[in-house]
């Protein structure tokens, strides 16, 4: 809060005044990509066996905006990002690995993006960057999933630990652990009352205020 108080009477830094002799882009292109992509969202899952409902995609959303800042503020201090999306899907949805890991890409995923945006530092026009990104991430998504069902159909032993080229799929394997561990079995059974990991959260909280209280200081003393 006193960071937020003290950002509200500075002058704007030299990025800004940079940025300022660019058009910005207008609200309605923004909300008009809102409105497609969140209709395109509702038909994947609606369409594919994803067991995500929508009131859940909206809260996924509702995530996203809200943390977008105070996450902000905290990835600036502590270099550190901070997320509660697998509690919040766990309690919500138990047993759904699949909308466990749809709930984190729009939830948390939505929101790591929103703060990797560098285009303010870069001083890159607003309205180029706009385009640009949308381009990006057609162009990324598809050639991706192209790529990703070419090789699983192509390469033998493809994901598997005794594959002859290393093709394991590392990563994807963790995103799968993740899904069994936060959606099939759930956070109800491993961190609710009288629960074997229950004093975790409490844990958890108390290092979390620790280190944020020491951040905090720190940047005041500086």
């Amino acid at each position: 809060m006193m960071q937020a108080r003290r950002s509200l009477g500075e002058q704007p830094d030299i990025h800004a005044r940079l940025m300022s002799v660019y058009p910005r882009v207008p609200d309605r292109w923004y909300l008009v990509l809102f409105v497609i992509m969140f209709a395109l969202g509702v038909v994947s899952f609606e369409v594919w066996p994803a067991y995500l409902p929508v009131w859940a995609f909206v809260v996924a959303l509702l995530i996203a905006f809200t943390y977008v800042i105070p996450c902000g503020m905290i990835q600036a201090i502590m270099n550190q990002q901070v997320g509660l999306k697998y509690l919040i899907v766990g309690y919500a949805l138990p047993g759904r690995p699949i909308a466990m890991m749809m709930f984190k890409t729009w939830g948390y995923i939505t929101m790591t993006q929103a703060l990797t945006f560098a285009a303010h530092y870069m001083e890159i026009p607003p309205r180029k960057i706009f385009w640009c990104q949308i381009v990006a991430a057609m162009v990324a998504a598809t050639t991706q999933l192209g790529v990703q069902t070419w090789m699983l159909n192509s390469i033998p032993d493809m994901c598997s630990q005794d594959q002859k080229d290393g093709f394991t799929c590392s990563y994807t394997e963790v995103f799968g652990t993740a899904s069994i561990i936060w959606g099939v079995v759930g956070p109800v059974v491993q961190f609710s009352s009288g629960q074997r990991y229950h004093f975790a959260l409490f844990l958890r909280r108390c290092c979390s205020c620790t280190c944020n209280a020491l951040a905090i200081d720190e940047t005041v003393a500086a």
